[in-house]
């Protein structure tokens, strides 16, 4: 008999000899590709296996995409209740692969001989192997015949795999079967937010093939050509399939409010001057949709119109739950829409509403989360996202039929790259998404005496997120990192660019501003949401962080100018947003409040004034208020979005981030005279400028740009899934 490795760890054994994982002596199931995966990295512990060593030796001679072993490795981790945030077996390294970290203990056994059926299966229904059937086994070996002995072999083998079949399943959805997941799109610019047909055979989606977003539709037939149903210049996307097929509902960046059109095409005509994201009853009777349009995603709500524009209903209301409602999706039934919370950063979390009473109830949380839809059956919700570290996503989590979370989060496909938005699922079990790519970078203009900036020059290059620029007094700039698979950290260079190094480099931390001598650096510590959230200080000459207070609800904290204060934004218990200022021992006075909503404040360099965002409708204005308190002013007026974040040395000029026409630019705004003066002047829809940051010579700002990318992906739901 061959002696075959039986390796220990924690309650698991691996049985190398019956190729075999058990906890005590009930198998646990997983896909053979994936105890193939699990069995190399335990042989292989002493070191890093990167991912392509792995996709060579177990897919050995098959072309497959990365995706094949990130889902094993999630399956494993299920499996065996590890998780990839607190790893107690496998590690992973970001970007490389996987490393098995918990102590084994190895062992030594005869291989397995056969088993008889009677005894393989016990008593009952029970079909896991136990040790007396193997004793038996060596009994009944010695008097069978070769033949026999095969015999029950295979039929050892069978009874296995049906015991591994019909054993509670511990795998993600879809674990057994292939996704079939295909990329239908390959651009290089922007083709996304799909809907699909109600018969899952053609897809719509927004595309800037043209150089604005046109809405396309196409065939999901292999080789169909694109037919396209917009051609305005609005910026049209977010289409919407009617559950009748008839009509194509759609937000228009350009005119804002959202449009319908017929499926087959023809003129455009809008239904509602305000909002976007819309969304289909079972019935295409009525669409449901979110005040928001871009700009202040914290005090958006739902609401409901007919399709010919009549019988317009609030759905939610401001606070109830606290954030911006936005991405609705009507469950199939029509009781409930499902739809996102946000106050602006990463955390997302996903709830239920009931359409007739008005009760809602909270789902789960992801980072990103975004555009969740009904399950077949309506019994469960999915969605997309990201990690933590910024891999793309797409979740599962099962619910009620009062549209209560019922089951555990799940990930129902990983995608190591770029942000997974845009859900549409058909009833034929054939979903359509994007994967958005963000093209993150920081970027420079010279201010001249008009106040227009010189053609922006590119600063970083990298394929991590670069942005919240912050400036030093000597001209350094602070700025965070969030490169895909990592935790944020924080950077610093010269403002040409040069000397890059990092300053927190290990993750956690976010939100960089210097201190007015360009010694220290404030940051915030902690994942957003939690309660353990605090300031610290980080020191430029050790690099060692001091932590100096917890934030307490404090949203987009801004250190005053002679680094005393903090400004910020807070929710109210009704749901509205107050601007305070507060010091560092924690004694805080409110400043500004608005009928809608005022927040993140920003300090002129005296530190005299506060810039804030204020909220109008589906459009945000620049205001100014005394630091000492009093009433909001506002600077800006008309449709569109206006992201106040700096001003120039003369107390006088506000930068700010605007979108007009549905393409963001840098612009300048003076608080004594309301004069307005454009500093950049990029055409594209696909994008957006943030953050811009005014060097303390004002000659120079330096922003955030995107440039947004997504081609549109089809799966196919797992037949238990549909």
């Amino acid at each position: 008999m061959t002696e075959r490795s039986i390796y220990e760890f924690g309650d698991v054994r691996v049985d190398m000899g019956r190729m075999a994982a058990l906890r005590g002596n009930v198998p646990i199931p997983l896909e053979p590709k994936a105890f193939d995966v699990l069995a190399y990295l335990i042989a292989h512990r002493d070191r890093l296996v990167t991912k392509e060593e792995l996709l060579d030796t177990v897919w050995t001679g098959t072309f497959v995409t990365p995706n094949v072993l990130t889902r094993a490795v999630a399956q494993i981790r299920k499996a065996l209740g590890d998780e990839s945030q607190n790893a107690r077996f496998i590690e992973t390294a970001a970007r490389r692969g996987y490393r098995f970290i918990a102590p084994v203990t190895v062992l030594q056994s005869a291989a397995p001989e056969a088993v008889p059926v009677d005894a393989a299966r016990g008593h009952g229904t029970d079909t896991a192997v136990r040790p007396d059937a193997i004793v038996a086994a060596r009994r009944n070996w010695k008097r069978a015949g070769l033949l026999a002995a095969l015999s029950l072999v295979l039929l050892v083998a069978l009874t296995f795999y049906l015991s591994r079949a019909t054993a509670p399943s511990a795998q993600p959805p879809g674990a057994a079967a292939e996704l079939q997941v295909k990329r239908l799109t390959n651009r290089r610019g922007f083709t996304g937010t799909p809907s699909l047909s109600p018969d899952g055979r053609s897809v719509v989606y927004s595309s800037d093939a043209t150089g604005a977003l046109e809405l396309y539709l196409t065939s999901l037939a292999p080789g169909s050509a694109e037919v396209p149903l917009t051609n305005d210049g609005g910026h049209n996307v977010q289409p919407c399939w009617s559950p009748d097929g008839q009509w194509i509902a759609f937000h228009s960046r350009r005119r804002g409010g959202v449009w319908i059109i017929p499926s087959s095409g023809g003129g455009a005509q809008q239904v509602v001057e305000f909002g976007s994201d819309p969304a289909w009853s079972p019935d295409s009777s009525t669409i449901v949709f979110t005040s928001d349009s871009g700009g202040f995603a914290g005090q958006s709500t739902l609401w409901t119109i007919r399709r010919d524009g009549s019988e317009r209903r609030q759905l939610t209301k401001v606070g109830t739950p606290p954030g911006g409602h936005r991405t609705p999706a009507w469950s199939r039934d029509g009781r409930h829409v499902a739809f996102v919370v946000s106050l602006g950063g990463w955390k997302t979390d996903v709830w239920t509403v009931d359409v007739e009473s008005g009760e809602t109830n909270f789902v789960d949380t992801s980072p990103y989360a975004s555009d969740p839809i009904f399950g077949p059956g309506d019994r469960a919700l999915i969605w997309g996202g990201t990690t933590r570290t910024g891999n793309g996503r797409m979740f599962r989590r099962a619910i009620d039929a009062q549209g209560k979370p019922a089951g555990a989060l799940e990930t129902l496909l990983p995608m190591e790259a770029g942000i997974v938005e845009g859900l549409s699922l058909a009833a034929n079990g054939t979903l359509a998404f994007m994967v958005r790519g963000l093209d993150a970078n920081l970027w420079a203009t010279d201010v001249g005496a008009s106040g227009r900036g010189s053609e922006p020059i590119r600063l970083t290059d990298d394929l991590s997120r670069n942005t919240r620029p912050d400036y030093s007094i000597d001209g350094r700039v602070a700025y965070l990192v969030n490169a895909v698979g990592s935790l944020p950290a924080v950077w610093m260079m010269r403002d040409d660019g040069s000397d890059r190094r990092p300053v927190v480099p290990d993750g956690g931390a976010t939100d960089p501003q210097w201190d007015p001598a360009g010694k220290r650096i404030l940051v915030v510590r902690g994942e957003a949401g939690s309660a353990g959230r605090e300031l610290a200080w980080v020191d430029l000459a050790s690099l060692r962080l001091t932590s100096i207070a917890p934030v307490n609800g404090m949203q987009s904290p801004r250190l005053s100018p002679d680094g005393t204060s903090l400004a910020f934004f807070s929710v109210d218990q009704d749901g509205r947003l107050s601007v305070s200022v507060s010091s560092f021992d924690g004694a805080r006075r409110r400043i500004a409040t608005d009928p809608e909503a005022v927040s993140y404040p920003a300090w002129s360099r005296d530190g005299a004034w506060l810039a804030v965002e204020v909220k109008r409708g589906d459009s945000t204005q620049v205001g100014v208020v005394s630091a000492a308190g009093g009433p909001v002013v506002l600077l800006t007026s008309g449709r569109g979005q206006s992201f106040p974040h700096t001003w120039a040395p003369d107390n006088d000029r506000i930068a700010f981030a605007g979108q007009r026409d549905g393409v963001w630019n840098l612009y300048t705004v003076s608080r004594s005279t309301r004069a307005m003066t454009q500093v950049t002047f990029f055409k594209s829809s696909t994008g957006y400028v943030r953050y811009p940051a005014w060097s303390s010579t004002g000659s120079r700002i330096v922003f955030e740009r995107a440039i947004e990318t997504a081609n549109v992906w089809t799966m196919t739901l797992p037949p238990e899934e549909r």
